[in-house]
């Protein structure tokens, strides 16, 4: 049988319900496949973070994630960060022509631009939150490309409703990913008016029209979809989406990954795959479809606190279940090696045995096989004590003697020293 593909987890977790005063907002967190955590970083006060993603830039495997603030449900305004390998930032990408890029989608292309996205106001009756997108130069800032749904899709197409609230601007649109295919044309999702469009590159019209009110295509059967995100060509022509199916949380039914193939000759979309929610239920907000390069896909159920991993054939590879007040925007899986540029961090204390009490731990490095602990009366005269393998994120061994100081080193697989941390006073009990 097929096992589930080897890789690290990225998600952002974020807690429902109250926090305590210090309690962070939101984190980001990378995984291993126990569950292990391998990188954590914590975000404090009015500042979140979301959309933590694996891509390339200038040549270079990176991650990518969006901090800001949301000033309403379902947007923000902020930034993207992006970081390298040993969690240095080398760059931070913002929009031009005033706007502040929103935290559902960054995709840096093979030309190191940046395609992001905005929800501008526009006054009126009622006001409008429309939805902007932009192609920027990461290195200049400039932007190279930018367009808005009101500039060419109509409002009648929303169905979404015009909020009671007079001084609430109506989101009608509401942009979730944006994609580029091999013509560099666009593919960018619109959950309130239930569509999917293609947007020619040069000129920013409307190609064509998948769902919703005005579709250019017909449907096949279990095609329809509600609410969707993350839409992506794949390498063969098809288009992965999440079909959220709903927006309320209590809806019968189940969300579900889906992979479409479109005839843009007879304008007819087939089901290829379909992935319904193996719990049964509705993710009313966020999730993602990622298909792997083995065929698998990698779904993260969004405002479900849940991700799933589905073979070829649909079944069931993988089902991660997180605390039930936990939830993350997207679930995705991928390689990464991270050697942080910071030194491991280590404790020492005393315990009442008269043993010495050591944990070890190097957030976001994914190279180390073992640990070494060296310890001495003096700082700058330690011995090596022992080497014990690497136990999770953080490693807990004890060491007998009486050592008043202790450093500990990280070992790749093949025995060399990756780094060391600093030299520590052993604590009392």
């Amino acid at each position: 049988m097929e096992s589930a593909t080897d890789g690290y987890i990225l998600l952002v977790p974020r807690v429902r319900g109250d926090r305590e005063e210090d309690d962070p907002h939101s984190g980001l967190l990378i995984i291993d496949a126990d569950g292990e955590p391998v990188w954590t970083r914590r975000f404090d006060g009015d500042i979140y973070a979301n959309d933590l993603t694996l891509q390339t830039f200038r040549g270079e495997p990176v991650l990518t994630y969006w901090q800001g603030e949301s000033f309403e449900p379902g947007w923000g305004e902020g930034e993207y960060i992006i970081l390298n390998g040993r969690y240095e930032e080398v760059a931070r990408v913002s929009m031009g022509d005033g706007l502040n890029a929103d935290f559902h989608d960054l995709i840096i292309t093979p030309r190191d631009t940046a395609l992001m996205m905005a929800y501008p106001r526009t006054e009126g009756d009622p006001p409008i939150r429309s939805s902007a997108l932009q192609e920027v130069d990461i290195e200049t800032g400039e932007v190279l490309f930018a367009w808005d749904a009101l500039d060419h899709v109509d409002t009648d197409e929303s169905d979404y409703p015009v909020p009671e609230d007079e001084e609430r601007a109506w989101d009608y649109f509401h942009i979730n990913s944006v994609d580029e295919d091999a013509d560099g044309n666009l593919l960018i999702s619109a959950r309130h008016t239930h569509a999917l469009y293609k947007i020619d590159r040069e000129t920013g019209g409307i190609m064509w029209t998948l769902g919703g009110k005005n579709s250019d295509f017909t449907l096949g059967a279990g095609v329809e979809f509600r609410y969707q995100h993350d839409a992506r060509w794949l390498p063969d022509g098809r288009i992965s989406l999440l079909d959220n199916v709903s927006s309320e949380a209590e809806e019968e039914g189940a969300s579900r990954a889906l992979i479409l193939q479109l005839d843009e000759e007879t304008m007819h979309a087939e089901l290829v795959a379909e992935m319904a929610n193996p719990d049964n239920v509705v993710s009313a907000t966020q999730a993602n479809h990622q298909v792997l390069p083995n065929g698998h896909s990698f779904v993260g159920w969004g405002s479900r606190p849940s991700l799933t991993e589905f073979g070829p054939d649909g079944k069931v590879k993988r089902h991660m279940v997180f605390p039930s007040n936990m939830f993350s925007y997207r679930a995705l899986l991928g390689d990464w090696v991270g050697e942080p540029e910071y030194p491991p961090a280590v404790s020492a204390t005393i315990r009442q045995s008269g043993t010495v009490s050591v944990a070890m731990s190097w957030n976001g490095a994914t190279e180390v096989v073992r640990w070494r602990v060296l310890a001495g009366a003096e700082p700058d005269a330690l011995d090596v004590i022992k080497a014990v393998p690497r136990d999770g994120f953080e490693t807990e061994t004890t060491i007998d003697g009486e050592p008043r100081f202790v450093r500990v080193q990280a070992l790749d697989i093949t025995g060399e020293v990756l780094t060391e941390s600093e030299v520590l006073p052993v604590s009392p009990f």
